[in-house]
């Protein structure tokens, strides 16, 4: 059976899968596949899975090489033409999600939402994304899986995860997908999830590798010139004396003085 979407939980012992799981559940709009990859979770993670086995179409609870690894395993097992990936730990933002999803039609290759970060219990912020995404985009930013609706076919046609890297495989392929193969995409301005930092790509003991891989997806895709002009803030000549204007990464804002830009994180 094809369903117009799939959703595809990966996991491996995460504490906070029941909020995952009930934002899946209690979705208004049910008509829709479920997707799960264990990757051979302990039995108190399996208690949970069993809670929801009824709804969950297909899952598999086996050792895996990663979460690329998983991820690759849950897109050969979906039946749905757009995948959407949320994974263990992250959750949808409301009950109503994939209904305004399916309102606002999933008539591209790609359609992309806003997602909420929590840096911890006090700290979050809205995440949006541009209608055009563009090279100076790629070069500084990315799109969070948690928020994009990706057909199937894009992986059948050009490549799934590359299981190399640990934390930046997600990126190098919606380069490949829209920055090389043209994809058409469209921005939902629907806030889809809840992404709570601390997985890989956030953890400060892996801020090195994923600054190393990012560099190198980034340096494998991207001439010189075209980095250099994505790296340089355009400021006018009053803002360059004294401004205060938010960084493409959302997490902070840019004191400028006298034509030097100070980075401050939000608080």
């Amino acid at each position: 059976m094809t369903y117009k979407l799939s959703i595809i939980t990966v996991c491996y012992n995460e504490p906070n899968l029941e909020k995952t799981c009930k934002s899946i559940v209690e979705q208004t709009y049910q008509d829709f596949e479920w997707v799960v990859v264990d990757g051979g979770s302990n039995e108190q993670t399996q208690k949970v899975w069993n809670k929801y086995k009824n709804r969950i179409n297909t899952f598999v609870s086996e050792k895996d090489n990663g979460v690329y690894n998983a991820m690759n395993k849950g897109i050969r097992m979906a039946n749905g033409e757009h995948l959407l990936f949320l994974n263990a730990g992250d959750y949808f933002f409301d009950n109503d999600v994939l209904q305004k999803v399916i309102d606002k039609k999933l008539d591209k290759d790609i359609c992309y939402g806003n997602i909420i970060v929590y840096e911890d219990e006090k700290r979050s912020y809205l995440k949006r994304y541009p209608n055009v995404l563009d090279y100076s985009f790629w070069i500084k930013n990315n799109l969070c899986h948690q928020a994009i609706f990706i057909k199937k076919e894009l992986f059948e046609k050009y490549g799934f995860y590359n299981e190399n890297y640990k934390i930046v495989s997600d990126l190098e392929l919606w380069i490949i997908f829209i920055h090389i193969n043209m994809a058409s995409y469209k921005n939902l301005d629907v806030t889809c999830s809840v992404f709570i930092n601390g997985g890989l790509s956030s953890n400060k003991n892996y801020e090195d590798l994923a600054n190393k891989e990012r560099k190198e997806v980034i340096d494998k895709y991207f001439t010189k010139e075209e980095i250099e002009n994505a790296q340089k803030e355009h400021y006018s000549l009053l803002e360059n004396i004294f401004s205060i204007k938010n960084h493409w990464d959302c997490k902070h804002k840019v004191l400028t003085i006298l034509g030097i830009h100070i980075k401050l994180k939000h608080f």
